[in-house]
């Protein structure tokens, strides 16, 4: 079995009694951090002004994707009181924030927020000036460093297609696992009720199952990215606490069932002005993925937008959401760094023995 202890993590730094970004701050102090003379360190609150003047000054900033619910095409502003107020509090799983500091101004920012467990970071805003991709990939290493000093296995990093994210990324030794198309069907549709595939709500016993269909669905190379064990798909949740059974609530997660085959399984998401679906199937029940279209949109509202997301190993999806008159919203490209070598636990087995 392949265990991933702490000590391996790489990135993770040695233990510093003093301030929560003590451990960050040490992991920055390299030969390689000394030699690009860039200050990275924590967001304050007196940073407000110098802030303003770095947006103003720069104007598009921003390296990392718009994910649901703040998807293109919206301002690229950096929301500062939600920033400064995350850099108060502290509060557990929530946004960390650090600034890039050149020549006593901000040349760059990012924030980062661990998901359920702490196993797995998603950097949620990275802006840098223009020209200066090698800031952008200093608060990158930075934001790695912090979260493998926090026993982090792996930190996302999503940047729209075509964009200088993909140099970015590459220079802080990130990398590319897949790629996903966002599709958005306007309000004012109309779900069709023949032929519906129906879904029972996920339950805690549905766990093994799931991790199986997850095993079967996504290919090698992206598991390998995001979770090889359960433990590792359970982290995956986008929530400050692991999945818990739930009939009411912003997030409602439904599954199809075939005698004992688990057919699919499907997320939806209530934002306050549209709504977000995900969906995986099974790969010997792609022919069903119309069914399983239909029925995801008779369970939300027609009378809001709704945002659906295909990966690039879901083509059969992208299909039947452009016939049910969904249009191509944003494409982006996933970026993953791992931060803990997996090694292999020794066990003893039997031996066969020939002519004894």
């Amino acid at each position: 079995m392949d265990k991933i202890p702490a000590e391996r993590c790489l990135g993770s730094v040695a233990a510093i009694s003093k301030g929560p970004y003590a451990g960050c701050r040490r992991a920055i102090m390299g030969p390689v951090r000394l030699r690009r003379q860039m200050l990275v360190r924590a967001l304050r609150p007196v940073d407000v002004l110098a802030l303003a003047s770095f947006q103003r000054r720069a104007g598009g900033t921003e390296i990392s994707a718009h994910s649901w619910p703040r998807v293109e095409p919206e301002s690229g502003r950096i929301p500062y009181i939600g920033l400064l107020s995350g850099s108060v509090a502290h509060r557990p799983g929530g946004n960390r924030t650090w600034v890039a500091e050149a020549n006593g101004r901000i040349a760059g920012l990012a924030t980062a927020r661990p998901r359920a467990g702490g196993l797995v970071w998603d950097v949620v805003h990275l802006h840098a000036e223009q020209e200066a991709d090698s800031v952008g990939a200093d608060l990158l290493e930075h934001v790695a460093a912090c979260a493998g000093s926090r026993a982090a296995r792996r930190v996302f990093f999503e940047t729209p297609t075509g964009g200088r994210g993909l140099d970015v990324a590459r220079r802080a030794a990130f990398e590319r696992f897949t790629s996903s198309e966002l599709f958005v069907l306007a309000p004012g549709f109309k779900g069709e009720r023949t032929d519906v595939f129906e879904a029972r709500p996920r339950l805690r016993a549905d766990e093994q199952t799931l991790f199986q269909l997850y095993m079967a669905s996504v290919p090698a190379p992206v598991r390998a990215a995001e979770a090889m064990t359960l433990e590792e798909w359970g982290a995956l949740y986008p929530g400050r606490k692991r999945w818990q059974p739930s009939f009411t609530g912003a997030r409602q997660q439904y599954v199809w069932e075939l005698g004992t085959s688990m057919v699919g399984w499907m997320e939806l998401t209530f934002g306050q002005r549209s709504q977000y679906i995900e969906l995986l199937v099974n790969p010997r029940y792609e022919d069903a993925v119309d069914r399983l279209v239909r029925y995801a949109l008779l369970q939300v509202s027609p009378k809001a937008p709704v945002y659906f997301l295909a990966r690039e190993y879901q083509p059969s999806l992208a299909v039947a959401l452009q016939r049910t008159g969904f249009r191509l919203a944003a494409q982006h490209e996933l970026f993953v760094k791992l931060l803990a070598a997996r090694v292999r636990e020794p066990r003893l087995v039997t031996a066969n023995l020939v002519g004894g």
